[in-house]
């Protein structure tokens, strides 16, 4: 659905995380009969814009458009491509794989600040992980990580690995992978930037429409 290095792709991407939520959100609830979420979601949506035009006509305009209309398109966009730059790699051919759907990184010090989210597909595997014990789930598990051809990433974060995407940079994140195999396994610099390229393209179509087995 999505080049994952392209710009307005992300910008569609953007307009859906941002913008359409409000419509294709409840939409699904009422799709999937959860409609007590329904009821939530647009409560929600009525409190927040209903005090955006109260405090705006009858507080100050300039002020509301500042304290929280300004924030929240931040926040949003911040948000936005936080959660692409976490999926920005997908097997297109493996989408449902937990491995194959985002990747690790390690040795970061945002790792510290962020609980170890970093470990993202541990967080995909079991959400419930505590994250004292992610490190070690990681190492005990290297094999496993190793034999699913998964993505793993020293001393860089989201943010970074994000960056050097948008900026076509792939040769310098290629830098930071981590081969978990025997060295004599190792793939070179250009093989890895072949993988990267092939996990940045969009999922075929024909597969979109397919739930996972």
């Amino acid at each position: 659905m999505y080049q994952r290095d392209s710009w307005p792709d992300f910008l569609k991407y953007w307009l859906h995380f941002a913008v359409l939520i409000w419509i294709e959100l409840p939409y699904y609830t009422i799709r999937t009969g959860k409609y007590g979420w329904t009821q939530a979601i647009l409560g929600g949506l009525c409190i927040w814009l209903g005090s955006i035009v109260l405090l705006a006509k009858y507080v100050n305009l300039c002020a509301t458009i500042w304290v929280f209309c300004i924030p929240h398109v931040i926040a949003m966009s911040a948000m936005a491509f936080g959660n692409w730059a976490q999926h920005i790699f997908v097997n297109p051919k493996d989408r449902h794989n937990n491995y194959a759907l985002t990747y690790n990184c390690i040795d970061t010090p945002v790792n510290q600040t962020t609980f170890n989210d970093g470990y993202h597909i541990i967080h995909h595997l079991n959400a419930r992980l505590h994250w004292m014990e992610i490190p070690q789930y990681f190492y005990d598990n290297k094999e496993k990580f190793e034999k699913s051809g998964s993505l793993t990433f020293r001393g860089v974060h989201f943010l970074d690995v994000g960056i050097m995407v948008m900026s076509k940079n792939l040769r310098g994140l290629a830098e930071h992978y981590v081969h978990l195999g025997p060295k004599e396994t190792a793939p070179t610099v250009d093989q890895v930037v072949e993988k990267l390229q092939g996990w940045l393209k969009p999922v075929p179509a024909d597969e979109l429409g397919k739930k996972a087995k």
